[in-house]
């Protein structure tokens, strides 16, 4: 011990560890799930989906057709909040394959990279299985259970997954020697083959300029941003649009996450983008970035990026490598035998997800476990700037105002114009004419100014509908008819 604490003195003297490059304030890890019983994943451990704060379902894969299976966590700390029990290691959980059941339906999880959680608690996993399904399972108040909805895409090979607030699921596919695609497709409310046939039809179908593997996505609430990660090139893609009309490339978004280095155990290791999540609200971009499927030197080289949504540009970098070897003065320790809580050690960070809160789940894939980090600071709010949100360079708003739409009549767009007569948190949605909620256009931050939105309805049938603008404490309606 006192070996160990002379080598962690000596760290601090003489390695830089910069765990905040722009953001005001630092991330610290606010534990590290167990890796050992009652509160280990109990094996590798490649993903995690946050439904709120403390409340998880980790991902378990030992590749190779078996140890496949979803592990939920409610009110975690370090040592507790593990729902049910699994046998650990390679002869417990590590082996044994979760089926996903309906009735007499059943699949079972096979190579399962990657999973998303949709705002109801609903838990939406990449499968391959034959058939390549998106099998949807739901967060019990005991346990992790199927719920009555797959999806059968057929496609090559599916890998990441995610879930925007309407429910639709994206997913990259990934195809040997061919660039990759992105598939969108419609929610479980919209598309009744999820609880019947089964049979999958993408809404859009997005393939990436170059070959690799597409190991990461997220979508915006709206669905109207799609960002992917390419970890063979280190590409972070960024495309805008809806899933009614498709989606284009924004050619300006410019990202490569590519870091390398030689090891301390002399190997030269290079790393890349992998799961990505962008936060709901504060629109900041997170990617994992590490040395995918690799013990020894790849411990040394595991971060999560904080991007700049419009642009690419890095505002702030969390070095789980660095932390790990300033906690425990190794890149291969936990310490405490396994039991210290704010550090997994054996940095291998494939995933990254927000909750609501601005806590940032990641995981160590080797260590086994989920990792929750907190911000010192305040987490900035990024407009989404690249989206259908035009802000006018030339008015200066006198106050709080909402336009009427123009045209109107419109067919199948229309643009919304309002005002902010100083910074606030804006909603702008749509609802019938019966007063039920059509679509959420806006939620996010705005500075004072005035704002153009482009709306596409090509997707809402002909009739009235009512547009309102929430601003802190005011709020404007107007109407609109849509004429198709």
């Amino acid at each position: 011990m006192k070996n160990l604490f002379y080598i962690f003195v000596f760290s601090l003297l003489f390695t830089t560890v910069n765990f905040a490059q722009s953001f005001d304030g630092t991330w610290n890890c606010a534990y590290a799930t167990w890796d050992d019983q009652p509160n280990s994943t109990g094996h590798n451990t490649p993903a995690v989906a946050t439904i709120q704060p403390n409340t998880f379902v980790a991902l378990v894969n030992r590749r190779a057709n078996i140890g496949n299976a979803l592990v939920g966590y409610t009110n975690a700390t370090d040592s507790t909040g593990r729902m049910g029990y699994y046998a650990y290691g390679s002869s417990g959980i590590g082996s044994y394959q979760m089926p996903w059941v309906s009735g007499f339906d059943l699949v079972l999880m096979t190579e399962a990279q990657d999973l998303a959680a949709s705002r109801d608690s609903m838990i939406y996993v990449a499968n391959n299985d034959p058939e390549r399904n998106i099998l949807v399972f739901k967060m019990g108040a005991d346990s992790v259970y199927s719920a009555d909805y797959r999806l059968a895409t057929n496609a090559d090979s599916l890998w990441a997954i995610d879930v925007d607030d309407f429910g639709r699921v994206y997913v990259t596919v990934i195809k040997a020697g061919q660039p990759g695609q992105v598939r969108v497709y419609a929610g479980i409310n919209d598309n009744a083959e999820w609880g019947g046939g089964h049979v999958g039809s993408a809404l859009q179908t997005i393939t990436v300029p170059d070959t690799g593997n597409l190991y990461g996505v997220t979508a915006s609430g709206d669905g109207s941003v799609i960002y992917v990660s390419n970890y063979t090139l280190g590409k972070v893609y960024c495309y805008t649009g809806s899933p009614a009309t498709g989606y284009t490339q924004l050619t300006s978004f410019q990202v490569t996450l590519n870091d390398t280095l030689t090891a301390t155990t002399g190997t030269f290791v290079s790393s890349g983008p992998i799961g990505m999540n962008i936060m709901r609200g504060k629109n900041i971009l997170a990617v994992a970035t590490a040395v995918i499927f690799t013990t020894g030197g790849g411990y040394e080289l595991s971060r999560t990026y904080f991007l700049n949504p419009n642009t690419g540009a890095v505002l702030d970098t969390l070095d789980h490598a660095a932390w790990n070897f300033m906690m425990t003065g190794s890149y291969t320790n936990r310490g405490s035998d396994g039991l210290q809580p704010q550090v997994s050690g054996y940095a291998s960070n494939y995933a990254a997800d927000w909750d609501n809160e601005g806590g940032l789940y990641t995981v160590s894939h080797y260590g086994w476990t989920v990792d929750k980090w907190t911000f010192s600071g305040v987490l900035p709010t990024i407009p989404l700037t690249i989206v259908s949100v035009e802000k006018s360079e030339t008015i200066s708003p006198e106050g709080f105002s909402l336009s009427q739409n123009f045209p109107n009549p419109f067919n199948p767009v229309t643009t919304i114009e309002f005002s902010l007569s100083q910074n606030e948190l804006v909603n702008l949605s749509v609802y019938d004419i019966n007063g039920q909620l059509v679509s959420e256009l806006i939620s996010s931050s705005f500075e004072k100014g005035t704002y153009k939105y482009t709306f596409d309805a090509s997707k809402l049938a002909s009739g009235t509908y009512i547009y309102t603008l929430k601003a802190g404490s005011l709020t404007a309606s107007k109407k609109m008819t849509l004429l198709k």
